[in-house]
Order: C-alpha cells, then sequence, then structure tokens
C-alpha cells in the first residue's frame, strides 16, 4: 500500500475520534439530533468506533485490499449522498461538502 493509503486511513482514524469523542458536536455538525442518550451511542459507534476500527484495520495491516474495502464503503458513502442530492432535491453546502470529502477519502484509499 502506498502512502495514499496511510493518509486516507489515517483521515479515517481522526474522522472516528472526532465521533467518539464529541458525538454531540459531529451530530449537530452533519445535521443529526441525538435527543436521547440511544442516539449519542449510535453516534459514537457509528460515526466513532465504526471509522477508527476501519482505518486501524488498514492502518495495522498495511493492506491494499483493506484500503481498497475502505475507500469502497466511502465510495458507497458517496453514491448515497449523490442520489439522495438529485432523488430528495437535497442541494445543501453541506451535502456538496460532504460529497467532496466522500470522493477525497475514497480516492485515496482506492488509489494505495
Amino acid at each position: 500500500m502506498n502512502a495514499l493509503g496511510y493518509v486516507g486511513a489515517g483521515l479515517s482514524v481522526v474522522a472516528g475520534v472526532m465521533g467518539l469523542v464529541w458525538p454531540s458536536q459531529v451530530s449537530t455538525r452533519i445535521g443529526l439530533s441525538t435527543p436521547s442518550l440511544l442516539g449519542v451511542s449510535e453516534v459514537r459507534a457509528t460515526y466513532g468506533g465504526l471509522f477508527i476500527g476501519a482505518g486501524v484495520a488498514v492502518l495495522l495491516s498495511g493492506s491494499t485490499t483493506a484500503a481498497t474495502v475502505l475507500g469502497a464503503a466511502w465510495g458507497g458513502a458517496f453514491v448515497g449522498r449523490a442520489l439522495s442530492v438529485v432523488i430528495d432535491r437535497s442541494r445543501s453546502k453541506e451535502n456538496v461538502a460532504g460529497l467532496v470529502i466522500e470522493a477525497a477519502m475514497a480516492a485515496l484509499l482506492l488509489l494505495a
């Protein structure tokens, strides 16, 4: 795996740490609410633990295949968001930013 894969995996871990440590701030930033402790737990698990686990797995294995899987996940998020922009007409600066971030992360990891 090349440097791009390590950068993509490292950024995935950073995103995960943010979700784990600051679930309320992250959920607010992405337009979600956490009205209960279950909501906070979900943000910590999904936006925290999942990103940390996947990123660390890529970093520790140094595997191009692992980087490809994580890149495909980021790419899938991009496709889902792009479909939402078209189908739901959810054209906001936050969604455009999300598309850019997801495309960049997918590219970093898929080019590893």
